[in-house]
């Protein structure tokens, strides 16, 4: 019974971290954006990338959940341990990575409005930080599927 315990834990982690960090990748870049476009409205597009960023990371830690949920029903301790894990690990990287990315895209944003060839050279932070939930992700699978 208490298996079933580490199971939910691990999807109430999962799901659970990546939604903060992914509220304040979204809250931060996009408070910012909306700052950076009011001066150069081309830029909506460009920047609108972080926040979509940002709001990737919510759904990995969803898709943890979903593969917890999914892969539960006969719970036994080995599996509750993975399950617990996984969702640790992924909603601890997807954190860390909502707070690189609202810092990141932040600068982003700001840097963009007043230079839009900045872009480019921006953007490759605000990438390396969402690297960090799916490096978290793929263990999470790596977990589980074994």
């Amino acid at each position: 019974m208490f298996e079933l315990f580490f199971e939910y834990l691990g999807i109430t982690l999962s799901i659970g971290l990546a939604a903060i960090g992914a509220g304040l990748a979204i809250s931060s870049v996009g408070s910012s954006l909306s700052g950076a476009i009011t001066e150069k409205p081309e830029t909506f597009a460009k920047l609108l990338i972080p926040v979509v960023l940002g709001e990737a990371i919510a759904i990995y830690g969803m898709l943890v959940s979903f593969i917890i949920l999914s892969s539960g029903g006969n719970p036994d301790w080995s599996f509750a341990f993975k399950a617990l894990c996984a969702g640790a690990i992924t909603g601890l990287t997807c954190l860390g990575a909502g707070i690189g990315i609202a810092s990141t895209g932040s600068a982003m944003a700001g840097a963009v409005a007043e230079e839009p060839m900045t872009f480019s050279k921006s953007m490759i932070t605000v990438v390396l930080a969402e690297a960090l939930a799916i490096y978290g992700l793929l263990i999470a699978f790596m977990l589980l599927i074994q």
